[in-house]
């Protein structure tokens, strides 16, 4: 029997980083994605499911078609992030339709409860080991710039893992959330493409002088997962220091992953 992680997003930027992380570090890894790449295997140990998740009936059926006796240590939520038709509502909600709230919501929130459902009686079939949950928030949840719906869907997240928290730690499951600033990935370069300089703008808004790497995620869940083992109830910003460089001067606000 061995150990397994549960990724979510995983053909997408952030999610693949992270599987990669995980997988060169010994673990099996297990992901999920609508995208058929997820399939194609990133390295031995690895194993990929293609589904919807905003399909519960459907999520369900790959989780359980995923496993097997391996054991089930974390969940890794990555997938979600803005809708294409999202950036031009950011500072009008009128222009937003409740029909895009809605999506939004449903992509970014409700999917990712709907995967700790469909997992947690995989990693509840053996107990004998750290167990943790870290779901993808994000840099907008936490400050006054972003789009309204993916900016609500992502303080939800908080929200739910506050509530989570003690439920879960009665099991010995771990629960957290990571929010990251803006990464640059081909998904965000197709969202902005319609806005020259959006990025050089964030970059120079940036503590650090850089905009966010999916290895620089995926190493803050691979922490999280396996070397602080006593946290839990806790936002971890991953950002460069964009919300610190905002407090002090207010540049553009950002949009993540």
């Amino acid at each position: 029997m061995s150990d397994v992680v549960l990724i979510t997003g995983a053909a997408g930027a952030i999610g693949s980083a992270t599987a990669r992380r995980f997988l060169d570090e010994g673990w099996g890894v297990v992901g999920l994605d609508r995208d058929p790449s997820v399939e194609e295997p990133p390295g031995p140990g690895y194993r990929g499911r293609i589904v919807d998740l905003e399909d519960e009936a459907a999520l369900e059926a790959a989780v359980a078609d995923a496993r097997s006796n391996d054991a089930l240590r974390h969940v890794i939520g990555v997938a979600g992030g803005a809708l294409p038709e999202e950036p031009p509502t950011r500072e009008d909600p009128v222009e937003m339709s409740p029909a895009l709230f809605r999506a939004s919501i449903e992509a970014n929130l409700t999917t990712q409860f709907l995967v700790l459902r469909a997992a947690l009686p995989w990693m509840r079939a053996d107990r004998s080991a750290d167990r943790s949950i870290h779901l993808t928030s994000s840099f907008n949840a936490l400050t006054g710039s972003g789009m309204p719906a993916y900016s609500a869907a992502k303080a939800g997240l908080i929200g739910m893992m506050h509530a989570l928290v003690d439920p879960l730690g009665a099991e010995g499951i771990r629960i957290n959330v990571v929010a990251p600033g803006t990464i640059r990935t081909p998904r965000t370069e197709r969202l902005w493409s319609s806005n020259p300089g959006h990025f050089e703008r964030l970059e120079a808004g940036t503590a650090l002088g850089r905009l966010g790497r999916p290895e620089d995620v995926a190493a803050a869940f691979y922490a999280l997962a396996t070397v602080t083992t006593h946290v839990t109830g806790h936002v971890l910003v991953v950002d460069g220091g964009q919300m610190v460089k905002r407090a002090d001067s207010g540049p553009p606000g950002a949009d993540s992953y």
